[in-house]
């Protein structure tokens, strides 16, 4: 489960506001007590009330000084007793209340929802990995949630001093593994009483990535479609091995022979492969095919037609791990789409990252030479 922080800070934001709009238009500050009744959730209050001893602890460790000695048992008693006493007179204004306790419901909603991501980030966030008896007994007193598993880890702590967080992380797993948390249902209603939401809007859902399909384009009668004047028709015979010699001592030697889609597959899968030209400079595909071979450049109606039994095993084997379903499933998206740029932007953003092409650069550049005919 992934929760939506930016959900849950948003409704600690809106619930704050609402409960100090309903209390702070009958007084200026609050003080302890009042904090402690505030919400009907009381792991709300008592997560305020832990922040302002944070704060407490904070301005006592201020009274520190290079010039006196804080350390003298009396100055030490007389300083407690202080600060005991100025804990017993809170009183907060709403500006600074109110991000306590937009906090203090983003807190508990976590709590709630993902009790073991609460308690791991408490543990991870223990000061120099390391987490101490009065930090799990601070845990132990505010946490009133689910509150079996601070009393639970306090137990494992023992008479220890401090454990590394490492430790206390083993003893989270085994402790959680073990009980079962508290039904967040109930408190969930009490929330939503005063500002309304749905569980699962503080849960993100998985993102599918859908697939995009060429559009076809609308039916159009015969006789308004306009001729071509370089139709290709399946049915034309394929060029004799006297016309192609013709065409050579015309034009010049095989090398010099411009065959029809080469150019088109300069572009590659990724960056990092190498581009398909320098993969098809090999006498097999230029300079060295035999004459009767230039007939499979011409272009093919499906991918299927243009790859030969051989072809087959090594695209099934190399490119798609041997799946012969993954094969044909490509075979027909490709087919599917409306142009080669649409294929490339498919195999690019689809296969190649899936089945590590990068690795097998010239199978699948050898692929790509074959979707190439079918958009000539």
């Amino acid at each position: 489960m992934k929760l939506d922080f930016s959900a849950i800070e948003n409704y600690g934001q809106q619930y704050a506001a609402r409960v100090c709009d309903d209390f702070f238009n009958r007084t200026a500050t609050i003080n302890g007590q009042q904090i402690l009744k505030l919400s009907n959730v009381a792991q709300v209050n008592m997560f305020v009330v832990s922040d302002l001893f944070e704060k407490w602890k904070a301005d006592t460790e201020a009274f520190k000084s290079p010039y006196f000695n804080f350390d003298n048992d009396d100055v030490k008693a007389a300083l407690k007793a202080f600060m005991n006493t100025a804990s017993q007179h809170i009183m907060v204004k709403r500006e600074h209340f109110e991000p306590m306790l937009s906090k203090a419901v983003v807190r508990t909603i976590i709590l709630l929802l993902d009790p073991s991501k609460y308690f791991d980030d408490f543990v991870r966030d223990s000061p120099e990995f390391t987490l101490t008896k009065e930090r799990l007994a601070q845990l132990v007193k505010y946490t009133k949630i689910n509150n079996h598993i601070a009393k639970s880890m306090a137990e494992k702590m023992g008479s220890d001093d401090k454990v590394y967080v490492t430790v206390a992380l083993n003893w989270l797993k085994e402790i959680s593994d073990k009980v079962e948390f508290e039904n967040a249902d109930k408190f969930f209603e009490i929330l939503s009483a005063k500002v309304p939401f749905r569980k699962e809007d503080f849960i993100k859902t998985a993102v599918k990535v859908v697939e995009e399909i060429p559009v076809k384009k609308a039916a159009q009668s015969f006789f308004d479609i306009e001729p071509e004047e370089d139709l290709d028709d399946e049915n034309v015979p394929l060029p004799t091995v006297d016309k192609i010699q013709a065409e050579i001592d015309r034009k010049g030697t095989p090398a010099e022979i411009k065959l029809p889609g080469i150019d088109r597959l300069n572009d590659t899968f990724i960056g990092d492969l190498p581009t398909v030209n320098d993969l098809l400079k090999r006498d097999a595909i230029v300079g060295g095919t035999p004459l009767a071979d230039l007939a499979f450049n011409r272009p093919i109606k499906s991918i299927a037609d243009g790859v030969s039994l051989n072809q087959k095993f090594v695209f099934i084997g190399k490119l798609f791990d041997g799946d012969i379903n993954a094969y044909s499933n490509a075979i027909d998206k490709i087919d599917a789409c409306g142009n080669l740029s649409d294929a490339k932007s498919y195999m690019n953003k689809f296969l190649a990252p899936k089945y590590n092409w990068i690795s097998v650069a010239e199978e699948a550049n050898d692929f790509l030479e074959v979707v190439a005919r079918k958009f000539q």
